[in-house]
């Protein structure tokens, strides 16, 4: 989690909306655990309908804020990106296995690369800044 996400928690009255997309990758997750033989095939798919899911929920976030607060538009941008990568995953299988593994790796990068920044933000506002220190060295 970046700084500019934790300036937007509780800014909108759609919070539960992001509670309920995380909660349906759970059981999605966990059935693709269960089921090693459809694997690679069905993860892009799924991957791909999770993150248009995950846009249209973003989109519905940040232009329902109640005051306009910094990060907004970066809920907005994400939103955006999630549906037009999604629609690429979802509409071409064999270009969506073969891009997954970097898809992946892209993102991992720019979550580790977020939560350094974020922690060096956090150094002398927050007690836990090492946290997410440890994470974005992980990630990365």
């Amino acid at each position: 989690m970046d700084i500019a996400t934790m300036h937007f928690w509780g800014k909108t009255k759609y919070w539960w909306a992001l509670i309920i997309t995380g909660i349906l990758m759970i059981p999605c997750g966990l059935w693709l655990w269960f089921q090693p033989a459809l694997g690679y095939e069905v993860l892009s798919l799924l991957l791909g309908w999770l993150l248009i899911l995950f846009g249209i929920v973003q989109l519905i976030v940040s232009g329902n804020v109640k005051q306009k607060v910094r990060g907004w538009g970066w809920w907005l941008a994400g939103g955006i990106i999630d549906i037009l990568i999604g629609f690429i995953l979802v509409g071409n299988l064999s270009f969506s296995e073969a891009v997954l593994p970097f898809f992946f790796a892209f993102i991992f990068m720019y979550k580790g690369i977020a939560n350094l920044f974020s922690a060096l933000n956090m150094v002398s506002t927050h007690r836990y800044w090492w946290l997410y220190l440890v994470n974005g060295l992980l990630l990365l």
